[in-house]
This record gives structure tokens, sequence and C-alpha cells, in this order.
């Protein structure tokens, strides 16, 4: 999750004193101030660092929002009035439904124009599927979520405005959670009309992707192999809604993607992850727990596991910089995450790289892990050379984005980066799947609170015959791939058909 921060007490009063949500909410925003400096403290502390950090004050729960909410909108996670009626915001900012770092629905005043960062996850068109049109009945059920019109469980809004399912705004209802969820952008498991009309068009709204003919081959270990073709998963961010509940872990969602990944024909023979398995604090006592849940799930898949390291393995901020010598020190989430995560793979620093190539010599490949949050010099100079080293294709496993430069690592790491030759550079960090630039892929829905009207998922990699590298968003309910997102590279990251 892009989680930029926990604020202390101390600080929590300070942002909501130079918000000031009555101005938020119908006079003009004011400028909020921070505590200078470079990154987070070991509890997670804001240092002001942030897109446009006056309009958009990040959070990680409520309490960090004085009477407002945190949410999750244009990419990360921000405090912001609420607008419960609907005509309580500033001419600056819009009245918008989005979805709380918690999971719950909310009506917030949202900043126009992506003054907070780029807007990610596919676009909502309401849930319908191929062949439905504005006079064709829609369907009523999507996987577990229902629609307006359906009765569920949901407790999103009390009063006039409350749709059947329990929420408002058209949004539906996940009846695996209780928690409403955008529209879906791409209904991909078999449409069940229920009351709602025939279903249009076909009753899938998705496919299966095409992994080429025949099994895979080869072997990959810890540190690297060869294979006959590429074809691997990637899962991004599993934590639960709140800090330090581990008995909310998403086991379930987690379970069930490694369960679907595990049924993939042909097998993978690795998968790839993009960082943030816990949500807990650094005294907690709850990092060790949650990622134990994560790694029976991930046991499920026999081939090799390689993870990135995201910033909920550091404090949980998004500016903050562990490991020795760096500003948050040897936290107990990142001690944990060393010997749980990367002690299986023989791993001992939080970056590092891979090659896999192919059984008959005829193309190579690396794959180069970034800690953009125990980011230094030497991780520098390091990342300097692994992407110097010539191969075919290039992929650069990274759990923040570009966007999200509040990071320590990012800037400089895109730097070494794009003065490079490379495929795709994959990260996680917003709850959603997206295709941000040409060469950048996002998975971040692993089981974390969504944003926006993505499901749970994850991401797939296949190298077809001519060479093109295939990517491909999978549904965790269906098993189904989004045919909206399907696209293709070539090795050095050019599109092509």
């Amino acid at each position: 999750m892009r989680i930029s921060l926990i604020l202390t007490t101390s600080l929590t009063v300070t942002v909501a004193a130079a918000i000031g949500w009555s101005a938020g909410c119908g006079g003009t925003t004011t400028n909020a101030t921070f505590a200078d400096g470079g990154g987070g403290g070991a509890d997670g502390t804001a240092t002001g660092d942030g897109p446009n950090a006056s309009a958009c004050p990040p959070c990680t729960t409520d309490k960090d929002c004085n009477d407002g909410a945190c949410a999750q909108f244009q990419g990360d996670s921000f405090c912001a009035p609420a607008c419960p009626k609907g005509n309580e915001c500033a001419s600056d900012r819009t009245c918008l439904s989005e979805t709380s770092v918690s999971g719950n629905q909310v009506s917030v005043c949202v900043p126009n124009g992506n003054v907070c960062g780029p807007s990610v996850g596919p676009k909502s068109d309401g849930g319908l599927p191929p062949g439905c049109d504005a006079g064709s009945a829609p369907p009523s059920t999507c996987g577990t979520l229902v629609g307006p019109n359906t009765s569920a469980g949901c407790s999103s809004c009390s009063g006039s405005n409350c749709q059947p399912n329990g929420c408002y705004g058209g949004w539906w209802c996940d009846t695996s959670t209780n928690k409403c969820h955008a529209p879906p952008s791409n209904c991909s498991g078999a449409l069940d009309a229920g009351g709602g009309g025939s279903g249009c068009g076909s009753s899938s709204g998705g496919g299966l992707f095409d992994a080429g003919t025949g099994p895979i081959t080869g072997s990959v270990g810890p540190s690297g192999g060869s294979v006959s073709r590429l074809f691997f998963s990637v899962i991004g961010d599993t934590r639960p809604a709140n800090i330090d509940d581990t008995s909310g872990y998403p086991t379930a969602i987690i379970n069930q993607l490694y369960t679907d990944v595990s049924s993939l024909n042909p097998a993978p023979l690795f998968s790839l992850s993009t960082g943030d398995y816990m949500f807990a604090s650094t005294s907690g006592g709850q990092a060790s727990p949650q990622l134990d849940l994560y790694l029976a799930a991930r046991a499920k898949f026999s081939g090799t596991f390689f993870p990135a390291m995201g910033n909920h393995e550091c404090t949980g901020a998004t500016a903050s910089n562990c490991g020795t010598g760096n500003q948050d020190g040897v936290t107990d989430n990142y001690t944990q995450f060393m010997a749980k995560m990367l002690g299986p793979i023989q791993k001992t620093a939080p970056y590092y790289s891979v090659n896999i190539n192919a059984s008959d010599n005829s193309w190579t490949s690396k794959f180069v892990f970034v800690a953009a949050n125990a980011w230094d010099s030497k991780q520098a100079s390091w990342l300097q050379g692994v992407m110097g080293q010539k191969t075919t294709y290039t992929f650069v496993l990274r759990h923040e984005s570009s966007s999200a430069s509040t990071a320590p690592g990012v800037s400089p790491s895109d730097q070494i980066i794009n003065a490079s030759a490379y495929t795709l550079l994959i990260v996680g960090h917003s709850h959603t799947y997206d295709h941000p630039s040409q060469k950048e892929v996002l998975f971040g829905n692993g089981g974390a609170p969504l944003s926006g009207s993505a499901n749970y998922g994850y991401g797939v990699f296949t190298q077809r015959q001519d060479g093109a590298i295939v990517v491909d968003a999978v549904d965790y309910q269906s098993n189904q791939a989004d045919p909206s997102f399907h696209f293709a590279v070539k090795p050095d990251g050019t599109p092509t058909q």
C-alpha cells in the first residue's frame, strides 16, 4: 500500500491545525506545515516531503486526520475533509466516493487536477461485461460483488441515500467482506444475472490468457537458473486493513492467489512479489506472525519465490529508510523480512539480482530487486553495476512506483534505471493494477484494502515465440484475465502487438 506515514500525536495536531478542515469544506485550502527531514522515523513519523504536502497530507489511519478521513486516491493515502452531504467542498476540491485505508466507502473532498499524484488503476465501466450497453439490463452480481439493487450486508450509509446492498453512489457490496467496492471495471467471473436481467453479451467478461503451448522445462533456484521460456507471476501488497491486526490478515485472499498460481497450466517455475507483506508497528511484535501467514499461503506454490522489500518492511512510512547506518536503522519489521523472506533464498541484503537464461542459450534475462526503503550509496553502486550487465531482458522489481518520490531510493534508482536498457519496471504500493507508463506495470492488489474498481488478483508475464513479453492481469476468483488490460512489449520495452 502506498502508506506514507504513521503520524505521531504531536504531528497530528500540527497537520490538523494547518489544514483547517473548515476551509477545506467550503473555503480555501490552507498550507500544511510539516517537520523538516529526509525520511520517516522509526515509528513512521512524517517529514513533509511529498507531492504537494500542503493539500495532500499523507496518513495511515483516520486518527491522523482530525475530523477528516484517511482515504486512498490519486495513487496514495491522504487526509481529506469529509463531505457526507456532497456540497461541503471548496472550489478546488470535488466530493467523491473513495475507499478508506481500512477498506470502507467514504465521501471526501478530493483536490482537483491530480495534484496529489497520478490516478492509477483500471477505469470503472459500471461493471457491464462485453456486449452490454446503456440500454441493456446490467448483471446484478460479479463474483462476490453484488450490485446496487441487490440486498446485501454492507453498511456504508444510512438514510434515504442507501441502496439495497448497503452502499451508496452506485457502489457494489463485496459479500465476502461486507465492504463496499467501486463498480467493477471488468467482471472476469461468470455473471449471475439474478433479478438484474440477462447479463448482456457473453456470460464471462474475461478470458484465459495465452500462456503458450507445452510445459515450461528447466529449473530455477535461489541463485537463478535456466528455462525453456519465461513464464512467471507477480503478486503485490498483502496486509490487514489496520495496524497490528493480525487476526484481520487477508489469509483467504492470499491463499486463493497462490492456489490460482499453482493451478496454472503450464506451471510457472518461479513467482515474484512487489512488497508489503505486513501492517505492523515496529514495537508491536506482529511482523513475524503476519509473515508466517503469508508464507503459509506462499507454500501452496511449489516454485521458487523472489520477494521485493516494501515500505511496511521498514516502518510503514513511504519515506522510511532502514538498514544499518540508515536513518531508521534495523527495525523488527526489517529484521523479520530479512530472516523469513530473504533467508530461504540465501540473500543477505534487501536488494539483489538473479539471472534466468534460456536452456538453449538463445536469450538471457536478469531480475533486479531494488529496496527503495533501504537505500544507501552501497546499493546505488551495486545497482549501477548490475544494470550495466548486458542481457536480452531486464526486469526491475521495486515496491514504489516512480511517482512515489518520497521513498528514499525511488528518484536515485530511477536515474540509474532510466540510463540503462531494461524491459519493464514492475511495482506495487497502490492497491490496484495498472500500466501507468510504457515501461512500468503495477500489481498491488494482493489482499490489502483495494483502491478503485480493481478486484484482487495477480499478474502473469509470458514470453511469446517472437520474444515479446505479454502481460495480463488475472482475477483471483475466476482465474481469468482482464481483456482490457492485456499488452505486450519487446525485450527493450517498446510496445508491440
